[in-house]
């Protein structure tokens, strides 16, 4: 049927049953409609320059090259520069250069390296070499959302040799079960739990003793995490909390616990839940 000639009964029906048609104007709609949706990642504004601008001139997406072992402690001097270490997140927890901010190369890599990285500074990598071209699809990811500036990248050998050749010390996220984080606040042990996930899925349920500090807005807010106590993070279901000990211990925050089962682990073993958003 034409537009317009819609019988006056599916109009009544869609009236009845239809969410949209109970907004009361169109800041009420807008609000129903991105209820319960997750936080866009903040690469978006980003692409929306990208979008209006143009991108910027590049030629083919070569793979970066490798550098050598003992180039690491020369990028991580390089002025601005950031070295992003894309191993599995519990290799980053198990020991990590200091200073490298760990971003796990899964699905959710660009996603997390567009909200936590900056546009305008070189970047190097840390791979996991047993991960067919892992140096090259993680540039690939970060070229995709505008951040084209990956001067190179180091394998995991780069870490070894960092402590083994030059006698410094790896840094590390030490792990809590959620047995033991419910054991350390039953008897009164002062602790700072942070939960790092989207604000849909704290509404959705939260630890009642946590404070919500998003994982894209850890570091601006990074004044708010206490300094005089264990600070336990913890996301679903432990990866978004390893990268945000990696967050905090770029910037001086030292004692960061991983919760390593996350609140999906804490509801599953009857943890106590505050629904109260």
């Amino acid at each position: 049927k034409a537009l317009g000639a819609m019988p006056q009964t599916t109009l009544g029906y869609e009236k009845l049953v239809n969410w949209g048609f109970a907004a009361e104007g169109e800041e009420e709609f807008v609000r129903m409609v991105l209820d319960g949706q997750p936080e866009p990642p903040r690469y978006f504004a980003e692409m929306k320059r990208v979008n209006r601008d143009g991108p910027a001139a590049r030629g083919d997406l070569t793979p970066p090259p490798q550098l050598p072992d003992a180039g690491l402690a020369e990028a991580l001097s390089a002025a601005g520069a950031v070295v992003v270490d894309a191993r599995a997140a519990a290799d980053f927890a198990a020991g990590h250069v200091p200073g490298t901010l760990g971003i796990p190369l899964n699905k959710s890599f660009a996603t997390w390296a567009g909200s936590l990285l900056p546009y305008d500074r070189d970047l190097y990598l840390i791979v996991d070499e047993s991960v067919p071209d892992a140096a090259a699809d993680a540039a690939k990811t970060l070229a995709l959302i505008g951040l084209d500036r990956v001067r190179g990248y180091f394998g995991g050998g780069a870490v070894d040799a960092w402590r083994r050749d030059a006698g410094r010390a790896l840094e590390t996220v030490a792990q809590l079960s959620t047995g033991e984080l419910r054991t350390r606040l039953a008897r009164g042990d002062r602790l700072a739990v942070i939960d790092v996930r989207g604000r849909s899925e704290w509404d959705a349920g939260h630890l009642p003793s946590a404070v919500h500090v998003p994982l894209g807005e850890l570091a601006e807010r990074a004044a708010e995490v206490p300094r005089d106590r264990p600070v336990v993070l913890h996301c679903q279901g432990g990866t978004r909390s390893v990268i945000a000990a990696g967050v905090l211990q770029r910037l001086g925050v030292s004692n960061v616990v991983n919760l390593s089962g996350g609140f999906g682990e804490w509801r599953a073993e009857g943890g106590e839940v505050d629904n109260g958003g």
